[in-house]
């Protein structure tokens, strides 16, 4: 089955061909990443693709088209549908296989037998399908905490080993968006991702870590968002049969798309990773973030000072205590201060530098935005939340607009009490979620059915890197305990943005003291 799934895939691109063949268009890349097509240099592509070659002088090649019209431009045309039916019977074939697979080993009277080889043909198969899926691997490999230790190795190698392209065409790439700037020569491959592959340059006696986007990213992600669109829609249809939210997956999957989308733009990649260098270096001292060199960066190419130190991709147990509060405080200030979190944070992103003593950010093309007034709401809902005064966390979360202004207070606290006592004192610990989410099914289906609610359209991403930060402390210390760390930094956050805030947190504070002191009474 799969085998005809790949031949009718091979015999629509074959009709999509152009009557004139020549060897480089019919040659395929020597990558796993088959999915972007065939390389043809002298086909001419519509205008808001085409990168013109930029001077000595330009700072930048061209200029990335908006997602919306690079979508358009893939359904609007007899070829760009005929491209999309193959690339929904390629994922087909890549991921039915790997799926029958792992549902018959793990459904053995025994137990699995087969766990690594599975892991395997799924990695392989997401490293074959391109960026959208490799990110999912990406925050997979990131709960160990869940995962097993060899399933978890398996997937880490999607971080910063996915097959390379070849450096040739990386060092046409380089010269033709940096002209007489780019390098003489870039060397090998150190670390290859899914978006692109880092080479290490000497130039002057100082050492560069150079990133080259791979050839094709942007009309091969196009196709996957038409795609993951589509499959929102009919998402969507059960979602309302079943459910009362007002959470649309159309909207979830725009919402994560652009962030992808952006991350094709290495300009907007090197101001984003100079604005959080700026904001919060200065103020947490075991942070690095290292510089770009503008000189050698554009819009598919980007320069940074090269940094010594331990993957955490190689050595998971290399990060210790002290390396996880440093990342508490970057991301709670991030989220608090300055408004731009990074979402991104897997394990191939941090490198321990300088013998241990400080954490390296790396990678800040996929970042979002928390609006101010969603920043003080944030903490107010953390502080409030870990103190148990739900009315409190209800009012912030209404802020937040997951719930609006008119909800039915009365019957949504009885429900979400029970779910916040739980989740509170859950911690990270998942074994006690497991059991949890089982005592509560009942609340949670109440939850889903008959209220109301919304997410905000930075949520998705932010989520996400917060449960990938979250495995990476968990792979190191066991004890890690999400809500234990980052209270102190919102109480913190809360207290220095408002009297009234820090008002009503005293009062609170006081108020759970005395109930408290009123139950050892009672107990007595």
């Amino acid at each position: 089955r799969a085998d005809s799934f790949s031949a009718s895939a091979a015999l629509i691109r074959h009709a999509m061909a152009p009557e004139r063949h020549d060897r480089c268009w019919l040659a395929p890349l020597p990558s796993c990443f088959s999915f972007l097509g065939r390389h043809r240099p002298e086909r001419r592509e519509p205008s808001s693709w085409k990168a013109a070659a930029p001077s000595a002088s330009s700072s930048s090649s061209s200029q990335l088209p908006p997602l919306a019209e690079a979508c358009e431009e893939i359904r609007g045309s007899c070829r760009g549908r005929l491209a999309l039916a193959a690339r929904k019977l390629e994922v087909a074939a890549r991921l039915v296989p790997v799926l029958i697979c792992c549902t018959i080993d793990l459904n053995r009277r025994k137990g699995p037998r087969h766990v690594r080889a599975n892991t395997r043909r799924l990695r392989l198969a997401l490293e074959a399908l391109g960026p959208a899926f490799v990110k999912l691997g990406q925050c997979a490999a990131s709960r160990e905490d869940v995962l097993s230790d060899e399933v978890a190795a398996e997937l880490r190698q999607l971080c910063d080993q996915v097959a390379p392209y070849p450096c040739e065409i990386a060092r046409a790439l380089v010269k033709a968006e940096l002209g007489d700037r780019a390098p003489a020569d870039l060397g090998v491959v150190v670390a290859a991702a899914s978006l692109g592959q880092v080479y290490r340059v000497t130039l002057d006696g100082r050492r560069y870590a150079v990133k080259v986007q791979r050839p094709g990213l942007a009309r091969a992600l196009a196709k996957d968002v038409v795609i993951l669109k589509g499959l929102a829609r009919w998402t969507r249809l059960l979602v309302r049969w079943f459910c009362e939210t007002a959470v649309d997956p159309v909207d979830v999957v725009d919402a994560w798309a652009l962030t992808l989308w952006d991350e094709l733009d290495y300009k907007k990649e090197g101001r984003s990773s100079e604005n959080m260098r700026a904001a919060l270096c200065r103020s947490i001292p075991g942070l690095l973030i290292p510089p770009v060199n503008w000189d050698l960066s554009s819009l598919r190419v980007l320069t940074t000072d090269w940094i010594d130190g331990s993957k955490v991709t190689e050595d998971p147990k290399c990060v210790r205590a002290e390396h996880i509060m440093v990342g508490v405080q970057a991301f709670a200030a991030m989220i608090l201060e300055v408004g731009v979190v990074h979402a991104d944070p897997h394990a191939g992103n941090m490198i321990i530098a300088e013998q241990g003593r400080r954490v390296c950010l790396l990678d800040f093309g996929m970042v979002v935005t928390v609006p101010p007034s969603h920043r003080r709401a944030w903490a107010r809902c953390i502080v409030h939340l870990v103190r148990m005064e739900h009315d409190a966390v209800l009012d912030a979360l209404i802020d937040l607009g997951f719930f609006p202004p008119d909800c039915p207070r009365a019957e949504i606290l009885p429900v979400m009490s029970k779910i916040w006592v739980q989740l509170v004192e859950c911690g990270s610990d998942i074994k006690k979620r497991k059991v949890a989410v089982q005592m509560l099914y009942t609340e949670i289906l109440t939850f889903i059915r008959r209220f109301k609610f919304g997410l905000p359209d930075y949520y998705v991403a932010l989520a996400r890197a917060l449960v990938t930060l979250e495995g990476i402390a968990l792979a190191a210390d066991c004890d890690f305990d999400i809500f234990k760390a980052i209270f102190p930094v919102a109480l913190r956050f809360v207290a220095s943005n408002s009297m009234s805030d820090t008002a009503a947190i005293g009062t609170a504070l006081v108020a759970s003291s005395a109930r408290r002191l009123l139950g050892r009474l009672a107990c007595r």
